[in-house]
């Protein structure tokens, strides 16, 4: 039986819409703004800027030509480019397993703030926000002690709302994704501009602002911890080192540009993170001076400042303003976080369609299979202690996860494989320049990359020593931190060194009119007629 079509985009700027959607998520929001505000104001954008050209575009760029020019998801690219480097796709794709599994635990707090929001009086009209969130939401035990609890029925079933949404969009692949990042991508954009403009029309909207941007303390850049949240805010906000690009990528035309493409998605997804931040400190400066307190008392990042600080700002709009603008910022909230969450899942189904013949016939299945097995660890976050089940998972995933198959991925494409090989393998499949002629490409992706996230991978090693994580018992630790995000990423990479994969088809084949097989997948791969021949 021939091998079902790849799902294809209907045209560059579907793609570019789903390849920014899958970047820009509730990290631009909640995480970005409050650290422009904790490391010095503009002093915190001059580590960013450089974690984003030397960091975020090089390696993004990588994985959009991994997925291009190989016409596959992480796992079979690099599978192609030797046999045994195929265990690193798995480490990514497992990463990008464990972020939708959380982020949609996390999107079903907010559909249960977006149904209450709906209600005459808001819940937390009396200024009890944080009252609400952690005892009629999460009903949140007071630590895991005694396991993680019982399991609650409106965030079950907020998670299944949430798994029917990226079912529905993932069910058929690019062809159905296509369709709705139209919905899922200028929604949100739309909403913050509602957002800002009603925050920019209170009173306190400019003090805000110049707790966000009006501040410049160099000092901060003396600091280490500036420059590892600006590492981990590129790494954690662009989507890569996690299998989901690569799998967009393999889903466009070979001629793409996909250097140019990596640029775009880079620039959008900075462009939306320092957008969101007046947003958020618009509304922060009125809620200081609706309170009496200086901004800096209500400051706050991650899940308190949605679920926290946005509910208390808006519930002082009165009726009906109050349920309107929180209407605008939860359904932004979901899109954003259904956008990122379909990606990401994306890039599980791409790896078993590109892997097993009956995945890719049946993807309908496949697709609804990755979703049902997320939603089943998602149901471990859905209980009196789940609160404490994504706070150990999102740091692991974060701090272990994306870094091991990031340092993994640039030391095999870097040294192995080679970094100017792949540029050139690339232009040559494209017929267009690639990432220039220079240096700039293969220092970073050979040196710089790894590097920096070896000295990353040390220092949070550092802090573990430290102490546990959060205080949290260790059995908790072991299962859902050092388990699930750390050991089983690392053995599934050590495992394909040990058990090479066998393709019939080299990288630069895509997958087309492929005969050759790989006589001895433990040397490295020469490159045949195919990779040298092409027109440009």
């Amino acid at each position: 039986d021939a091998k079902a079509p790849r799902p294809r985009w209907g045209s560059t700027s579907e793609f570019i819409l789903a390849a920014v959607g899958s970047a820009v998520g509730l990290g631009n929001l909640l995480r970005f703004p409050h650290m422009v505000y904790k490391h010095g104001g503009l002093a915190f954008l001059v580590p960013y800027a450089l974690a984003v050209i030397f960091l975020g575009v090089p390696v993004l760029a990588m994985e959009l030509a991994l997925g291009q020019v190989a016409q596959a998801g992480c796992v079979d690219a690099l599978a192609a480019m030797h046999g045994r480097a195929w265990g690193i796709g798995c480490a990514a794709t497992l990463a990008a397993f464990l972020l939708a599994s959380y982020y949609c635990a996390v999107l079903a707090w907010a559909w249960c703030f977006l149904v209450a929001t709906w209600s005459k009086v808001l819940p937390w009209s009396d200024g009890r926000a944080n009252s609400f969130f952690v005892n009629d939401v999460l009903m949140r035990s007071d630590d895991l002690s005694d396991g993680v609890g019982p399991m609650l029925w409106w965030l079950v079933l907020g998670l299944t709302l949430t798994w029917v949404a990226c079912f529905l969009c993932v069910m058929r692949g690019a062809e159905s994704a296509g369709k709705a990042v139209w919905i899922t991508m200028p929604l949100p954009y739309l909403m913050l501009f509602v957002l800002l403009f009603k925050g920019m029309s209170l009173a306190g909207s400019g003090t805000g602002v110049q707790f966000y941007l009006g501040q410049l303390d160099l000092h901060a850049l003396g600091k280490g911890e500036a420059w590892i949240d600006a590492i981990a805010q590129i790494f954690f906000g662009l989507s890569i080192c996690c299998g989901a690009m690569p799998a967009y990528a393999s889903n466009c035309d070979r001629t793409e540009r996909c250097g140019r493409n990596a640029w775009i998605v880079a620039a959008s997804n900075s462009g939306t993170s320092l957008f969101a931040g007046f947003v958020v400190f618009t509304f922060l400066g009125y809620l200081a001076h609706a309170e009496g307190v200086g901004v800096g008392d209500v400051a706050e990042g991650g899940w308190g400042l949605a679920f926290v600080v946005y509910p208390s700002a808006m519930s002082l709009f009165g009726v009906p303003g109050g349920q309107f603008f929180a209407t605008c910022f939860w359904v932004m909230i979901l899109c954003l976080g259904i956008d990122s969450a379909f990606a990401l899942i994306e890039s599980v189904i791409c790896a078993c369609c590109d892997r097993f013949e009956y995945c890719a016939t049946h993807r309908t299945f496949t697709a609804f299979g990755c979703c049902f097995l997320c939603w089943c660890l998602g149901l471990t976050m859905c209980t009196t202690g789940g609160y404490y089940v994504v706070d150990i998972m999102d740091t692991y995933v974060s701090r272990y996860t994306l870094v091991i198959a990031g340092l993994c991925e640039c030391l095999f494409v870097g040294w192995h494989y080679g970094a100017e090989r792949l540029r050139e393998e690339t232009r040559r499949v494209s017929g267009h320049d690639f990432m220039g002629a220079g240096a700039y490409f293969p220092v970073a992706i050979k040196y710089v990359v790894p590097t920096v996230l070896t000295v990353m991978l040390c220092y949070q090693i550092g802090m573990e020593a430290a102490g546990t994580y959060g205080g949290y018992p260790r059995w908790a630790i072991g299962i859902f931190g050092w388990l699930i995000c750390v050991v089983t990423p690392l053995s599934l990479a050590l495992l394909g060194c040990l058990k090479p994969l066998v393709l019939e088809r080299k990288f630069c084949d895509g997958g087309d009119d492929s005969t050759a097989v790989f006589e001895d997948v433990g040397e490295e791969i020469e490159m045949g007629p195919s990779a040298l021949n092409l027109p440009d």
